[in-house]
């Protein structure tokens, strides 16, 4: 796993972006990624990749930080978003689902996590 942080976005489809995120990043890097790619949003889904990193850096405010940077862009990418965020490992999967229960329990939205890529882009529909 990488020590620095990488961040990199590319279309999978017309209404999919795919955001990979390598080595140990922290709500702000997150953050700084998001406002940096959604303002222009151009897709629906989200496909986050963290497939390279580890959620070990992350504060437990910066999840909800983090998720309400997001959702400042729900409204302009459409109707019937989803996100799906692929993990390293269980640990990271469960701590996903954790954290997105509490964040997402008052303005609920489509959001799957696994460790399994296949799964989740047959979900989102690519």
């Amino acid at each position: 796993m990488a020590a620095s942080v990488g961040l990199k976005s590319s279309m999978l489809n017309d209404i999919t972006i795919q955001m990979v995120v390598t080595g140990y990043p922290t709500g702000a890097h997150l953050i700084s990624f998001i406002n940096s790619t959604f303002p222009t949003a151009t897709f629906r889904h989200v496909f986050w990749d963290f497939s390279d990193a580890s959620l070990a850096m992350m504060e437990v405010s910066e999840f909800e930080s983090t998720e309400a940077a997001a959702r400042q862009y729900s409204e302009a990418r459409g109707p019937d978003l989803k996100t799906a965020v692929l993990l390293a490992n269980s640990a990271d999967v469960l701590l996903i689902r954790a954290y997105s229960a509490m964040t997402l329990k008052l303005k609920p939205m489509a959001m799957k996590a696994s460790t399994d890529r296949r799964e989740l882009l047959d979900w989102l529909g690519v």
